[in-house]
């Protein structure tokens, strides 16, 4: 069990959880007790990573969800209550990323399909996870994931960059309406990440495949271990007083 928390009593939802640092959000809640439901849209790898939280003693369930339709999303939350009686915590992690170029070579399916994941998503799911919260005793936490970019502007991802904005203002504004209904809502922002998401965006910009995150001030990368510690942290009493907060785990990236 992860010596840091006890969630043994709780059930976390993590969508993305197939890869990145969804996968190891959902790994981090397992080995905290949690049980886990694991959201993705490629249900095979979803089921991989709910065989390794068993090989390690844990416990949950994996269940196709495309954040993208309100039914899908849905029909998760639906399992951990179905399962557990409740929904305590909730880390919404799916995302894609844009295209590197500028914005006059973004197309309007480019815009749409991020916007569809990485905002409409997050959106989807915080009606659901926020719906079953505020009817269960004791509420719950979510954290989404929004990103560096969602604080500063990027110079190779305009659309990416709008939609993780979006995602802070949403979080905002969820955190406002709901906190004195038990339920915390609260955004991290990732920069460089070392996951498969990096490593493609890292293949289309040269100077960041070169260096490995030695540009930024803590000279690497974070890992999605580390960021899905923060995760937890926003999730457990300890992180009581954090409502509408915006936590970069950024190796110092907006630090400047």
């Amino acid at each position: 069990m992860n010596a840091r928390f006890d969630f043994s009593s709780k059930t976390a939802m993590v969508t993305g959880a197939a890869s990145g640092i969804g996968r190891a959000c959902a790994l981090a809640f397992a080995q905290a007790g949690a049980w886990v439901v694991l959201a993705d849209s490629n249900a095979a790898a979803a089921s991989e990573v709910l065989e390794e939280i068993r090989r390690l003693g844990g416990h949950g369930g994996a269940v196709p969800c495309d954040v993208r339709q309100a039914d899908s999303v849905g029909a998760a939350v639906a399992m951990a209550v179905r399962m557990r009686g409740s929904l305590d915590f909730a880390a919404n992690a799916a995302g894609v990323e844009g295209t590197a170029g500028a914005l006059l070579s973004e197309t309007d399916d480019l815009f749409e399909r991020v916007m569809d994941v990485n905002l409409r998503g997050v959106w989807h799911c915080m009606r659901a996870q926020i719906q079953q919260m505020t009817q269960q005793a004791g509420g719950g936490a979510i954290v989404n994931v929004s990103s560096a970019a969602g604080l500063v502007g990027s110079q190779r991802c305009a659309t990416y960059s709008a939609s993780k904005h979006a995602v802070i203002g949403l979080t905002r504004s969820a955190a406002l309406q709901y906190a004195r209904q038990g339920v915390r809502v609260n955004a991290i922002c990732p920069a460089g990440v070392a996951t498969p998401m990096a490593q493609r965006i890292a293949s289309n910009v040269e100077r960041l495949a070169s260096n490995g995150g030695a540009s930024y001030p803590l000279g690497r990368y974070s890992t999605p271990e580390e960021i899905a510690a923060s995760i937890l942290w926003l999730c457990s009493d300890g992180a009581g007083s954090c409502v509408g907060s915006v936590l970069a785990t950024d190796a110092g990236f907006t630090a400047a």
